[in-house]
Order: structure tokens, then sequence, then C-alpha cells
């Protein structure tokens, strides 16, 4: 795991084209903390070199929006089954994710992952964030909810600096 306020400053450079993709569903309680951050990004930073991309619990229905867009940098956002404590927030190389569970994905996220880096020939990171509760259901976890905020601040931050 690497530090991630550090790491949102050297991948979110002004002249990087950058796509960020929320998955997860939005039916399942903590399972939905990509989709919901990507809400409150899409209100906050407007910028042509971003796009940001609800992907849901199929993301790979979304590799043609993200080859046309050609980004440099694929930020993945999701709630994913890290053995740590709810609301917790890491950033994972792609090659780091293979042991974690990101259960509700019609494709095994690694194998997407794996295959927009050598289309695209970009560097993809996923953010995970461990949820409490993944079952049926429409609301989040307070500790997962504060995680969202924390994460929304971070890019609106390193955004605002560029």
């Amino acid at each position: 795991m690497k530090e991630l306020p550090c790491c949102l400053n050297s991948v979110l450079s002004q002249d990087k084209r950058i796509a960020v993709m929320g998955v997860g569903s939005e039916l399942r309680n903590d399972d939905a903390a990509g989709m919901r951050l990507i809400e409150k990004l899409r209100k906050s930073i407007n910028r042509e070199n971003v796009i940001f991309i609800v992907g849901g619990t199929a993301p790979e229905n979304f590799t043609g929006v993200i080859k046309d867009f050609k980004p440099d940098e694929l930020i993945i956002v999701d709630a994913a089954h890290m053995g740590a404590s709810p609301g917790e927030i890491r950033l994972l190389e792609s090659d780091e994710i293979g042991g974690l569970s990101f259960s509700t994905h019609m494709l095994p996220l690694p194998i997407m992952l794996k295959y927009l880096e050598l289309e695209l020939n970009c560097r993809v990171m996923c953010i995970g964030i461990q949820p409490e509760n993944t079952e049926q259901g429409f609301s989040m976890c307070q500790e997962v909810t504060e995680a969202v905020d924390k994460l929304a601040d971070m890019f609106n931050e390193v955004f605002s600096k560029k």
C-alpha cells in the first residue's frame, strides 16, 4: 500500500489525461462507495483532461469509452474486501489486487485491469475502500461514507493546486 495523497499528487498532473471510474453496486450498501465518489467528483471537477465514469457492476462495458479517451492514468475506485477496518482506503497497483475480493462484477476486475493496461499502455491503479456491509440494501455505513468524502476532498485538493 502506498500513501494516497502523495500518489494522487504524482498521478493527477495537469498535462495528463486521467480517467477515474467508480465501480460497484448501488443496491449493495457499502459496495456503492466508488459510484458515490464519482457522483461527488462530477459536481466539483470539470476539466477537459479528466473523465469520470460510473462503471456499475459491469465496468468492462466502459472499456470502449476509456480507450476512446486515451488516458495516461486510469484510476478505479471500488469497495474491496481487504481484511481492513470499514472505511479504510488503500491505493493498490493493478498487480496487487489479484487476491482481494471485488465480488459484484461480471468480469473479474483484475482481468479487466490487465486488459486495459496492455491495450492502452497506461498506468492503472485501484483505490479500494474496505466495506462493512455489501448485503442488499441502500445505505452506506458512516465509515465508508466518511472515506468517500475524504477521497473526494483529496481529489479536489490535488486538482485545485494544478
